[in-house]
């Protein structure tokens, strides 16, 4: 199956008066939105659109949709692909009686899935550029549903700490939140076990834990547009994660998602299915 993360974001659209002609049909819809400004930053492109040569850095584009005014509390969703790494040979498929009119065989090789932590700061980044071109956004929550990863086989905590001074330099930011997620991400271990790894790392002014009750209002949710063969069950038990950010920004957020599912992936290697939220408190 194809890897995919699904990214939802919660709060309020406000379309004002001065927004009406963004807002339009000459304008475009999300998925051309986040579509447009994913390829202009060189993080996607969809196949119809890259000369046949280039391949997407960081994901394909599936499906983008705004919600706001349809869900009680959910603005809008994109839903990217992951099989965009590197190319690698996978065991042969067993020889078949051929079929008439088709002359050619699987190649027995595959693309690998990117992993969350390497996307998730560009990806949740485009979604909300993409989402403040209809209006002004005041997002309480934002939730990544991840399924069929690739194991894990390296961590990414370079690339994560590399960013850390794009945060550092609001000194005085002090921002509480609450991460909730279910029980496929944490496998076998327990949230004390993530807590303490989550602390062993550079953080920059970012600081988790301790564990926490989750109201059930922040707890994660099932995916409801989800295709049968996506869609994972958002059974919890009940705990989080606290987290302290700077700022409440996209980047933010998506920082913490980033590290903390990276994280969690490089103790559970073979967690590939799995659903992380983060709301302000």
């Amino acid at each position: 199956m194809s890897s995919v993360l699904f990214v939802e974001a919660f709060g309020q659209l406000f379309q004002g008066a001065d927004l009406e002609g963004i807002v339009s049909e000459d304008a475009g819809d999300l998925y051309s939105v986040f579509e447009a400004r994913a390829e202009s930053m060189g993080w996607s492109s969809t196949p119809s659109s890259r000369p046949a040569r280039r391949r997407p850095l960081l994901w394909h584009m599936n499906e983008a949709e705004l919600t706001a005014g349809i869900d009680d509390s959910r603005i809008g969703y994109v839903q990217v692909g992951l099989d965009v790494g590197d190319v690698e040979r996978t065991r042969a498929p067993v020889p078949s009686p051929p079929v008439i009119g088709f002359r050619y065989a699987p190649l027995g090789v595959r693309r690998r899935s990117v992993e969350p932590a390497v996307v998730l700061p560009a990806l949740i980044q485009c979604f909300d550029d993409a989402l403040r071109r209809f209006g002004d956004v005041e997002l309480s929550a934002l939730q990544v549903t991840a399924n069929f990863l690739d194991p894990w086989t390296q961590s990414y905590p370079r690339a994560l700490t590399s960013g850390l001074n794009w945060f550092n330099t609001i000194l005085k930011g002090h921002v509480d939140a609450l991460i909730a997620f279910d029980q496929e991400l944490l496998g076998g271990q327990t949230e004390e076990a993530l807590v303490a790894s989550l602390r062993r790392k550079n953080t920059g002014s970012f600081e988790f834990g301790p564990v926490v009750a989750v109201p059930e209002q922040h707890s994660v949710r099932a995916w409801v547009d989800a295709p049968p063969v996506y869609s994972i069950s958002p059974a919890h038990s009940g705990l989080g994660v606290s987290v302290t950010l700077s700022e409440w920004t996209a980047s933010a957020v998506a920082w913490v998602l980033a590290m903390v599912i990276d994280t969690a992936r490089s103790i559970e290697p073979d967690v590939s299915s799995f659903a992380v939220r983060v709301t302000r408190l």
